[in-house]
């Protein structure tokens, strides 16, 4: 099973060379010469991004969505729209935790989906959706994933969760933040379990409060620091990671073989 990113840049990525933090997962199919491919998140840079790794909507058999921002789920529309018409009505599985598909509909992809050439559509005229739940989680290809619901953005009158996943590889295993707050008290049983730990992370002076920044990542422990890889960085100027005992900053198109 392999992990590209297919950007590592934040919402607001500006960068000529890098896009919104969007991930392809490959798993390799008895009997085929292509992999399954699952798209981790589907944001608005994702028609450019992916097109740099050489994919097409079509190309994917699932779609991952953690939560509900424009950089996950911007994408969307285009996928949907670009396998109707285009790619003779490929279907790709939606997987979402229940409680994000009503609004993930109703508030983000009604107004440009649900009229089409076949009169009113619904989310399941363009994906096979599949609602999760966190106590489950769920199996795709052999691999199991847990889905932990992780803080994202808190005020005193609601929070908005984001939904990680921690994969149980044949070989190793995976922690994906997604989008959380610096939480170390709920995360640090996940650090520990996992192999692998890929972390977003924002740089420079502001410390936005909604994602976990360098400066509070550095005061983890060693240990956890040492299989941390950082993505989701703003195009600040970096800090040199590997000397301050992280795995190092992901590079767009980097790819990890998670087994």
């Amino acid at each position: 099973m392999k992990l590209t990113f297919a950007g590592t840049g934040s919402a607001f990525c500006m960068a000529a060379d890098n896009f919104q933090s969007n991930m392809v997962l490959e798993a390799v199919q008895p009997g085929s010469d292509q992999p399954a491919r699952m798209l981790i998140d589907c944001g608005s840079d994702a028609r450019h991004s992916l097109r740099n790794l050489g994919h097409m909507p079509n190309d994917f058999d699932a779609v991952y969505i953690s939560h509900l921002h424009s950089d996950h789920i911007g994408g969307l529309e285009w996928m949907a729209l670009a396998n109707y018409f285009i790619f003779e009505g490929h279907r790709v599985e939606l997987l979402a935790v229940h409680d994000l598909i009503e609004p993930l509909w109703e508030h983000s992809l009604r107004g440009g989906l649900q009229i089409s050439d076949t009169g009113n559509s619904s989310l399941s005229s363009y994906f096979d959706v599949t609602e999760l739940s966190p106590a489950k989680g769920f199996d795709w290809q052999g691999v199991h994933f847990d889905v932990i619901p992780v803080e994202h953005v808190v005020t005193a009158q609601n929070t908005m969760l984001s939904y990680a996943l921690f994969g149980h590889g044949k070989k190793q295993s995976f922690f994906l933040t997604t989008d959380a707050i610096f939480n170390p008290d709920a995360h640090m049983p996940l650090y520990q379990k996992a192999d692998i730990i890929f972390q977003d992370c924002e740089l420079g002076p502001r410390h936005s409060g909604v994602h976990a920044h360098y400066e509070q990542l550095l005061t983890l422990p060693a240990d956890i620091k040492a299989k941390m890889w950082l993505y989701h960085y703003q195009a600040y100027p970096r800090p040199d990671a590997v000397s301050d005992g992280f795995c190092g900053f992901i590079e767009p198109g980097q790819s990890f073989e998670l087994g």
